[in-house]
């Protein structure tokens, strides 16, 4: 009984311990107990809590290792300026307990580094970050206009970009790690690579609802670029997405690999081919680590909408080299021209889904493209093309359509019966004078 005696010691000992350490934790009231954020944080502990009262503070701060820095009341109302002098808020190797909670971060320009500047309005470095309800606007860095992570395992929730400019990633950049995206939204990022997201170096990365809207990119990958890592997507947006290179959409470059299911592609446009999305085996960033996988590039859509896609063709999305596309239950309607593969060692297979009104043909390439007996090409009956709205109308064929879906596409049903879907494809030209 002795061994049970002390190990119930252990833990009870253990237990008073932790408390002691709840109890001993502080808050600090900005600026009614310390006048500046950064005076707080400096005074701070782990499991400490610096609450920020309403207003705008032209600061850059250090958050520590699992501290809490929060607003009080109302997430956004209040601001750190960095006033382009730095990152707003910098963290290096933080504890798991390290939160960031309810702040506008503004007019941030990076931190610092060898390589470029990092993180215009947040830069983190090691260990594990939350962050949530928080907004990124008109941030500059090399890397990460808006955001940055650097083997960091971060969680960002509830969390709005707005602008942001970068060189690789205008609205978040992750290189190693491991990112968790939930309910987030980026309107108008833009880069040279990867406008909206740009994701690198082994990471690991889960995205879950969220919407990238308006991105551009001078080269690849307007709303994300991914290389040499491994991406989960389920209920993402992207909307109004222009690379003047390839993928309008999304692209993926080597060791890239995209599981993507219940996404949208709407009204994406490329100069080089693959208006929604573009995946090859060319080298992704300069130094990338390429992720150990069967596919040199992979892409995998289930129930997923590509619509009005425009640009040089394939405009509806393109597979180069020995990558890999594999759809199914999805809907690729009213681009300006279809799905093809670039080479002969090139993947493309489509199954079960609805492939209607797009202007050639639907699957083309010397690849010898997989079509299926199972695929279908009619009329979707969308709610609402034009007004964005792209859930099935109660009378869509799209609803118990075969192959044991109940429906394809990425909405499901969100209106009643309806008539035709008018589809219109944009030209090239259309597409070159919104870019510009």
């Amino acid at each position: 009984m002795a061994p049970v005696r002390r190990a119930h010691l252990v833990v009870l000992v253990s237990l008073v311990l932790a408390l002691a350490g709840r109890a001993g934790a502080a808050t600090h009231h900005v600026p009614a107990d310390v006048p500046t954020i950064g005076a707080a944080l400096l005074a701070s502990g782990p499991g400490d809590t610096v609450l920020v009262a309403p207003g705008t503070y032209a600061e850059r701060v250090v958050l520590p290792s699992d501290v809490t820095l929060r607003v009080a009341g109302a997430p956004g109302g209040a601001t750190i300026d960095a006033e382009l002098l730095g990152p707003c808020v910098d963290v290096l190797a933080a504890g798991n307990q390290t939160r960031l909670e309810g702040f506008r971060l503004v007019r941030g320009r990076g931190g610092v580094d060898p390589g470029g500047t990092v993180g215009g309005a947040l830069r983190s470095q090691g260990g594990v970050l939350s962050v949530s309800d928080c907004t990124f606007e008109d941030g500059q860095a090399v890397f990460g206009g808006g955001t940055a992570a650097i083997g960091t395992w971060i969680v960002l929730r509830r969390c709005t970009w707005n602008g942001g400019s970068a060189t690789f990633g205008g609205g978040h950049f992750q290189s190693a790690g491991r990112l968790t995206l939930e309910d987030a939204s980026f309107e108008g990022p833009q880069a040279a690579i990867g406008g909206g997201l740009f994701v690198t170096n082994g990471a690991m990365v889960t995205v879950n609802e969220a919407v990238i809207r308006g991105a551009r990119a001078n080269g690849d990958g307007a709303g994300a670029h991914f290389d040499a890592c491994v991406a989960t997507l389920s209920l993402v947006r992207f909307e109004d997405g222009q690379a003047g290179g390839n993928g309008g959409g999304i692209a993926i470059a080597a060791g890239g690999q995209v599981i993507a299911s219940y996404c949208t592609f709407l009204a994406n446009g490329s100069g080089a081919g693959g208006g929604a999305f573009h995946v090859s085996c060319n080298a992704g960033a300069p130094g990338a680590r390429l992720t150990a996988a069967a596919d040199c590039a992979l892409l995998s859509l289930t129930h997923a909408d590509i619509l009005k896609s425009s640009g040089a063709p394939p405009a509806a999305g393109a597979v180069d080299g020995p990558g890999v596309v594999r759809m199914s239950s999805s809907l690729v309607a009213g681009n300006a021209s279809g799905l093809a593969c670039l080479d002969s060692r090139a993947t493309l297979e489509v199954t079960c889904s609805d492939l209607y009104a797009n202007q050639g043909a639907d699957l083309s390439g010397n690849c010898a493209p997989i079509g299926d007996a199972t695929n279908r090409s009619v009329d979707p009956h969308l709610c609402d093309l034009a007004g964005g709205n792209v859930g099935l109308c109660a009378n869509s064929p799209l609803v118990d359509p075969g192959c044991g879906d109940s429906e394809w596409g990425s909405e499901g049903v969100t209106c009643g019966p309806c008539g035709d879907t008018p589809t219109a494809a944009t030209s090239w030209g259309r597409v070159k004078v919104r870019y510009r």
